[in-house]
Parts: C-alpha cells; sequence; structure tokens
C-alpha cells in the first residue's frame, strides 16, 4: 500500500521539481498621435475629400505573429516569446485608418468593407516590422512603409516613410506604436 501512495504522489512531485516555461507575451501596434508629431505635422490647407483605406499588406517575412528579429549576422529570428496579437496586417488596418484620420488631409478616411463613396482608395504595403538587434547593446523596433492613393484606379500618388523608436526597455507595444506612427506619418507628408 505504501509502495502505491508512493508511486500516485511520484508525478505531483515531478511537477513541482520542474521550472514552468516561460509565458508568451502579446503586443499590439496603433497609430501615435503625440509619437507622430516628430516625423511629420498634420496636413495644412483644404482636405482632399474621403480616402477608403482598401487593403493593408505586410510583406513576407515579416506577416508572422511572432515579432522578427534582425541579428548582426545578417540573419533573421523570430522570437518566440514575443509575438503580435493578431497578425500585423491586421492590427495595423486601424492604425492607418487612425493615421489618415489624424493627418487631416481628407475629410474622412473609411475602412474597405464601408459602404460611402470615396474619391480615393488607399493601399499601404509594410516593406518592414522588426526588432532591430544588429546594434551591440541596442534593441530598436523599426518599420518601413509605402502608401499609394488610388483614384480611378489609376495610382494617383505614392509616398514610403520609415519610423524606428528605442525598445530597450522591452515595451514592445510602445515602441512598435511608435516607429509605426512616425512611419505613416512620414508617407502622409509626402503625399
Amino acid at each position: 500500500m505504501k509502495q502505491l501512495t508512493a508511486l500516485a504522489v511520484l508525478p505531483l512531485l515531478a511537477g513541482c521539481l520542474t521550472s514552468a516555461p516561460p509565458s508568451v507575451a502579446t503586443w499590439t501596434i496603433a497609430y501615435a498621435p503625440a509619437r507622430a508629431a516628430s516625423s511629420a505635422a498634420p496636413a495644412e490647407g483644404a482636405p482632399r475629400g474621403s480616402v477608403r483605406i482598401a487593403q493593408v499588406v505586410v510583406r513576407a517575412p515579416y506577416d508572422a505573429k511572432a515579432l522578427a528579429v534582425l541579428r548582426p549576422n545578417g540573419s533573421l529570428a523570430f522570437d518566440p516569446y514575443n509575438q503580435f496579437a493578431a497578425l500585423p496586417a491586421a492590427l495595423l488596418k486601424g492604425a492607418v485608418q487612425d493615421a489618415f484620420l489624424a493627418h487631416g488631409a481628407f475629410r474622412a478616411a473609411v475602412p474597405s468593407a464601408s459602404q460611402v463613396a470615396t474619391e480615393l482608395s488607399a493601399e499601404t504595403t509594410v516593406t518592414r516590422l522588426a526588432l532591430d538587434c544588429r546594434t551591440p547593446g541596442e534593441r530598436r523596433a523599426t518599420v518601413a512603409l509605402t502608401v499609394l492613393l488610388v483614384k480611378d484606379r489609376v495610382a494617383y500618388a505614392s509616398a514610403a516613410g520609415e519610423g524606428s523608436a528605442d525598445a530597450a526597455d522591452g515595451d514592445y507595444t510602445r515602441a512598435f506604436s511608435e516607429a509605426f506612427s512616425r512611419a505613416v506619418a512620414a508617407a502622409l507628408a509626402r503625399l
């Protein structure tokens, strides 16, 4: 009987003797107007009309939930313990719309599913969304993107922007939101 009790308790003790695996932290990205202010001021003059946020695309390999990490040897790694709360393109759709609204160059910015008629459509392509660890002792959130305005199915205007933010404190929501805000504000200022 004692042996049977000892065998029953053994699995419980084994679980207590091992450490728990680290938990996965999930992060988001939002447009942060205060962070974008250092990159570009809101547009002046009369608004251009309304714009539909037709699509937001994040190019591979940055289109994954796990944070992409640029390493000093030129390789790319994916952090298994830090990931976005959703696929980056899904997170950025609302952030792009918020950036267009805050920029002030358009009367309205509506999501792609809206039935509102608009004069322009916007297509945003994110070409880099990564944690840059190539410089020893530094961690920076980096974002590069292009905004294309389309009018009557013809390219009307296009501009690119880049942004980065210090991520040494490990607050990737703040860092990526700041980097994205700077990048999109820079692109919108060039349109």
